[in-house]
């Protein structure tokens, strides 16, 4: 009834997060069906296996630049995920595989942060992260707003709050949330916390500040003498603009999928302007 629908909304918005395409058969159990393809899938290019396994190529294929420590962390992890006993364990208790990729993950970021020059290559990193994190986080809160409106008349406030506090846990938000605000989740709070606030590392606001400064470090900001060099950084700072100078109550209360499809639009923009600059194809 209404707690498996709920269950079904917040699997349906894992699926769409990284646009993937929610099975039309009625008779698959979408918790089964995202687990599985979205870990070990060697053919799905989005699961966690696959991005692992690509890290540990593309480390591999400039070890020489990276720490030794990176590298190990990076090992440590992929070789977790390959191992049998661990993958049999991740079926009854998928909490402890999920914990170890997030585990895993901080950890190389923290090693790298910690073991090489924070030059060119660190910046490069750093932006790409940032990005990346702005963009799943807006996708995860446009996806999520959708589904919750669409069952919103059938959900009791309990439940409806408890779908704002996982939000929250997906973006790793949620005790920071609580220390601010000391107080029962309040969805205006939520996404004002999640999309404006300036000192939380998961809000989009920082993610997409950090990406401009990082993107400035590396000769790609609104400075560069180059036309084309400049169009990522111009597009940064129009978004940033945005987010600094817009009030909350003002974007959550009109057209609020409007505002977040241009912030991914504008992502998805800057990712290509810098491709191009730096050839990375």
């Amino acid at each position: 009834g209404v707690v498996d629908g709920s269950q079904n909304l917040a699997w349906k918005s894992i699926l769409q997060v990284v646009q993937q395409p929610i099975p039309d058969d009625p008779g698959i159990f979408l918790h089964e069906h995202v687990t599985g393809a979205l870990t070990f899938d060697m053919s799905n290019q989005s699961s966690i296996m696959t991005s692992v396994n690509r890290a540990r190529n593309n480390a591999r294929s400039i070890r020489g630049s990276i720490s030794t420590d990176m590298w190990r962390e990076l090992n440590r992890l992929y070789w977790l995920l390959t191992d049998d006993e661990f993958r049999r364990r991740s079926f009854d208790s998928p909490h402890e595989l999920y914990q170890a990729v997030q585990t895993g993950s901080q950890m190389f970021q923290g090693v790298c942060d910690a073991t090489i020059s924070h030059d060119e290559g660190w910046h490069f990193i750093q932006l790409g992260k940032y990005l990346e994190r702005a963009d799943k986080i807006t996708r995860l809160v446009d996806y999520h707003q959708q589904q919750l409106e669409a069952i919103r008349d059938s959900l009791v406030p309990s439940l409806q709050n408890l779908h704002w506090a996982g939000l929250l846990k997906s973006c790793q938000a949620y005790q920071a949330y609580q220390q601010r605000y000391i107080s029962r989740v309040d969805p205006e709070r939520v996404l004002e916390f999640i999309l404006f606030n300036p000192d939380f590392p998961y809000s989009v606001r920082f993610c997409l500040k950090a990406a401009a400064e990082n993107l400035a470090a590396i000769g790609g900001g609104v400075d560069s003498k180059s036309e084309r060099g400049g169009r990522a950084g111009r597009l940064l700072g129009r978004t940033l603009l945005e987010l600094e100078y817009s009030e909350p109550n003002d974007v959550l209360g009109t057209d609020l999928r409007t505002f977040l499809n241009n912030i991914e639009t504008r992502c998805s923009q800057v990712v290509l302007a810098v491709r191009e600059q730096y050839s990375l194809y």
